[in-house]
């Protein structure tokens, strides 16, 4: 008997359906609102709802909606494409590539930057070359209505307690102003240094509460001097809207940038007592430490009443370290009268204290 072999293609599986390159839908939006901007913030997705990695850059398509609409169901595991939420009024379109990090500004029509203070919800939706979305993200609530006026004028100076910023005053009751401030490190300049420790930050905001008057003037005592800051600030109104407190925030005002040298002294040493130690044939000196973080040390003078002359720098060219100081200089019978100062890292010299005179006996 003759048997004859016959070839063919096994199916190993059932046969799947195209997919329709949905890509899954966003739930991370975030973002705020900025002036006639809303900056939003988000993840691209990898792959599609039925699990292939997506190619090349994707679509997105950005609207509103008024109040503050419900959560977006979580989609099926087979999604149903739509051509967008119902309502929602177009903002912008968009491409970005999948799977990376996200964002954009965008400028919000005038129906949402005039009016009463009012909640709505910004979406992100996510569709294929069909126009079709497998639903939109997550809602990104923000306030409508007037924001509040720009921050003009604004200036920064240096002095002993801080750094002080004016700016032009406006009548905005129950406004509050959010300072933002980051440190500028300059190619080739010093590290920052630290204070008890601490690494200057980077950038920090700073909020000052206007309540019923701006007083156009705020004082940053956490800013160290000798470093280079940048200075931007806006005025935010907080509204409660249903169960959430949103913000309205102002357009941000022109950048400011200072280099705030230490040019201050510390202060005046105080409490100087002068001591005769008759044994050790000196004149003994001690005060009261002073407290300035950058102090570098002190400088002893002495004036000799009885020779009438006036006062010298006696503690030599080295700074005094310790609050107090040895004089084995003096001459008997002769009667002196002492001063300190105090001289910060950046060699800035206090004022001299208040003379105290003292003598060794004959």
């Amino acid at each position: 008997m003759e048997l004859t072999l016959l070839a063919g293609c096994a199916m190993t599986s059932n046969p799947q359906p195209p997919t329709l390159w949905l890509p899954e839908p966003v739930r991370d939006l975030t973002g705020a609102r900025a002036g006639n901007q809303v900056h939003l913030r988000w993840t691209m997705p990898k792959n599609t709802t039925d699990k292939v990695p997506l190619k090349g850059d994707q679509a997105a398509h950005f609207c509103w909606t008024s109040g503050i609409a419900p959560e977006p169901a979580k989609p099926a595991p087979l999604a149903v494409p739509s051509t967008g939420l119902p309502g929602c009024t177009a903002l912008a379109d968009a491409m970005f590539p999948p799977d990376k990090p996200a964002e954009t500004d965008l400028t919000l029509p005038a129906a949402l930057t005039s009016g009463t203070p009012r909640a709505v919800s910004v979406f992100v939706e996510l569709r294929n070359h069909a126009g079709k979305t497998a639903g939109p993200s997550n809602p990104l609530w923000i306030a409508a209505g007037q924001g509040p006026p720009p921050v003009t004028g604004l200036t920064v100076s240096a002095q002993a307690g801080g750094l002080v910023l004016h700016w032009q005053p406006a009548a905005e009751p129950g406004a509050i102003l959010r300072i933002h401030r980051t440190l500028v490190v300059r190619p080739g300049a010093p590290k920052p240094s630290e204070s008890a420790g601490v690494p200057t930050p980077q950038e920090q905001t700073l909020e000052v509460d206007l309540g019923a008057r701006d007083p156009g003037l705020a004082i940053d005592r956490d800013a160290a001097l000798d470093h280079t800051y940048r200075y931007t600030a806006e005025r935010v109104r907080r509204v409660d809207v249903g169960h959430h407190t949103l913000e309205i925030a102002g357009s941000p005002s022109q950048p400011v940038t200072i280099d705030a040298k230490d040019v201050f002294p510390p202060a005046v040493p105080s409490s100087l007592a002068v001591v005769a130690d008759e044994q050790g044939r000196a004149l003994d000196l001690s005060w009261s430490p002073d407290t300035d973080p950058d102090l570098a040390g002190y400088v002893v003078y002495r004036r000799d009443g009885t020779a009438g002359a006036g006062p010298e720098r006696i503690s030599g060219p080295a700074l005094v370290v310790p609050p107090s100081f040895e004089d084995k200089t003096v001459v008997p019978g002769h009667r002196y009268a002492y001063s300190v100062s105090a001289v910060d890292q950046d060699g800035n010299e206090s004022a001299r204290s208040g003379e105290v005179e003292e003598e060794l006996p004959q």
